[in-house]
């Protein structure tokens, strides 16, 4: 370098620089010698660390081994000598090193210096070590596996195993043995190349708006199916105050029997009706009873057998503890508890003579598979779904509701609940807590109101409360999607621990926020999240607490929610959805291997 050179005012970052490659081969070069001086052995030197014959260590690796280690030493070396070199020379002719003029004490050197040999210098120390670096990637290789493949091993590991996760998921899976809930598949919407003859026991067909969940269940089904082309014979109770509805297709048939002094189906008399027609023409393909609809007695000889269980006794237990703390003092104590356990006891036992089981929520699948020990592969879960083409958001209809019964705009908050208002329903508790909110909190009391669309013993006591309530009786399907569109938020006080209320999936498919008892059967499929919607323990404080907590977020972050709550629905929760998923399984349980059927095989479309 000369004096004459370039005059640059930079030489502090040039200092930096080489100081950085210096502390870096440094490092480099200790992580060498440690590689160097440890190395994993197996515990027994007849054995090694791989299993691989094509990983084994060869002499020649060994020798490679340690001669990549002495070249990427060696590397580091000579890239640390040169910045050394070249730091030194820049010190050495820095001609400011006496020069006071500065008045204090320089914080860096100064100096003349060439440019292009500067340059030179610090390239060839940095490339000094990259070559270093190389040197010891080569010893790492060889230090990891012991053939020509090792280098192919170490560079397409990552792609190997995405590859194998792909593959993995690429692979059909067996239907019968898929644990969680069939909604989340997706089948074909296409017509099936193979139409069933299915046979359906309900102990009472639904009529108008009097329906139960477990009747609106067969109803939505055993319709849908009916329109895909499948024969549908349905063995029921004839109703004793009203006509039976009619139904304008060819291929559903009904069998009304009277019902028993309890209501329920005869069973003698629908087994013969059965038999007839399983006689009759083609044999029925599958077995449909929802619940008990056909006892266990009749179905143990039934292998195409399936049936769909609401509610089962284990479930219930939970409802019983519910009800037991919320009993007054002056109420008898009840035994209810002691007699479910014997009723779970029974049900462990008979259920078995059901040939598959189809639990309509995560947890009763879980139950029925840990609890009442039912073999994995005929429990399966298909969540409940509704109409997804009545149930969907229409401002347009909501409005018109609120003024139909005259609900103020001026209402910040608009509460909805359906159903029957019976006590096992929750009513009690949320007419208790909606009577302490009214009295303690003026400004909730005039912003809000409670539409109640069903009818029973507690819809007098809610009218008491003044005009924040109304009570509107039960609705029809049509006026039920309007009254989801006028509220705010749906709440669903039940005390019942078991089954999927279908009226929480009508208000999420109509795009609705949703409130619900902390129940696992709700928490566990519906509201999974706190951005769908809120739960409470069964007690008056945390209702009230969930309902305040509601009021403060207000009709923007309801929305929000509502919207969310939507995404899940369509999801999960549509009538298409459940169509779908037992129409599957029941072609599943009737394959015929003799014509190479293979329906209880699933190929996921998106792959």
């Amino acid at each position: 370098m000369s004096r004459n050179g370039h005059t640059i005012t930079t030489t502090r970052i040039h200092i930096m620089a080489l100081d950085g490659i210096v502390n870096v081969n440094s490092l480099f070069t200790l992580a060498l010698f440690l590689g160097l001086s440890w190395y994993p052995t197996a515990p027994n030197p007849t054995t090694t660390l791989v299993t691989d014959a094509s990983c084994a260590a060869s002499s020649s690796i060994a020798e490679d081994l340690i001669a990549f280690h002495v070249y990427s030493f060696s590397s580091f070396l000579f890239s640390s000598l040169i910045a050394s070199a070249v730091k030194q020379t820049i010190k050495r002719f820095d001609n400011h090193k006496d020069d006071d003029s500065v008045g204090s004490v320089r914080s860096s050197p100064q100096a003349h210096v060439n440019l292009g040999a500067l340059r030179a210098g610090t390239l060839v120390s940095g490339f000094g070590s990259v070559l270093g670096c190389g040197f010891l990637m080569m010893a790492l290789m060889d230090l990891g596996v012991g053939s020509d493949e090792g280098v192919k091993f170490v560079l397409l590991q990552y792609s190997n195993e995405s590859r194998k996760s792909m593959q993995k998921e690429n692979q059909p899976i067996n239907l019968l043995s898929f644990p969680s809930a069939w909604n989340h598949l997706s089948f074909p919407s296409k017509l099936p190349s193979k139409y069933l003859k299915i046979a359906l026991f309900v102990k009472k067909w639904p009529h108008r708006s009097l329906a139960g969940g477990l009747e609106r269940h067969a109803l939505t089904l055993h319709l849908a199916l009916a329109k895909r082309g499948h024969e549908l014979h349905i063995f029921t109770t004839s109703p004793s105050n009203s006509s039976f509805p009619r139904y304008p297709m060819s291929n559903l048939y009904f069998h009304l029997s009277k019902p028993t002094a309890a209501g329920y189906l005869d069973q003698a008399f629908v087994w013969k009706q059965f038999q007839t027609q399983n006689s009759t023409g083609k044999a029925f393909d599958i077995v449909h009873t929802e619940s008990v609809g056909l006892l266990h007695t009749r179905s143990r000889n039934l292998i195409n057998l399936a049936v769909s269980w609401h509610g089962i006794a284990y479930e219930t237990i939970h409802t019983d503890i519910i009800q037991e703390l919320l009993r007054n003092p002056d109420e008898q104590q009840s035994y209810a508890l002691t007699e479910r356990i014997t009723k779970v006891v029974e049900e462990v036992r008979f259920f078995p003579h059901y040939a598959h089981h189809v639990a309509t929520s995560d947890h009763a699948g879980d139950i029925l598979r840990r609890i009442y020990m039912i073999p994995e592969e005929r429990v399966h879960v298909i969540l409940n779904g509704v109409d997804e083409e009545i149930f969907k958001p229409d401002p347009a209809k909501g409005e018109a509701f609120m003024q139909k019964f005259g609900v103020a705009k001026s209402r910040s908050l608009v509460i909805g609940m359906a159903g029957r208002l019976v006590k096992d329903k929750g009513h009690p508790l949320m007419f208790e807590a909606l009577r302490q909110m009214f009295v303690e909190n003026g400004t909730f009391r005039q912003n809000t109101i409670v539409l109640i669309a069903g009818d029973g013993p507690w819809g007098a006591r809610y009218r008491d409360l003044g005009a924040n309530t109304l009570v509107l009786g039960p609705l029809e399907q049509a006026q039920l999607a309007s009254f989801y569109n006028a509220i705010d938020i749906f709440v669903n006080p039940t005390l019942r621990a078991q089954g999927l209320d279908h009226t929480l999936l009508e208000a999420m498919l109509s795009g609705k926020s949703v409130m619900s008892t902390r129940v696992a059967s709700i928490t566990g499929s519906v509201i999974v999240s706190t951005e769908i919607g809120y739960t409470f323990s069964p007690v008056v404080v945390s209702l009230k607490n969930a309902l305040y907590r509601v009021w403060e977020d207000g009709r923007r972050v309801l929305e929000l929610k509502g919207q969310a709550s939507r995404q899940r629905g369509l999801q999960l929760f549509t009538a298409t959805k459940m169509t779908a998923a037992y129409e599957r399984l029941f072609l599943c349980i009737s394959n015929d291997n003799s014509k190479r059927e293979d329906y209880c095989r699933y190929q996921s479309p998106f792959n």
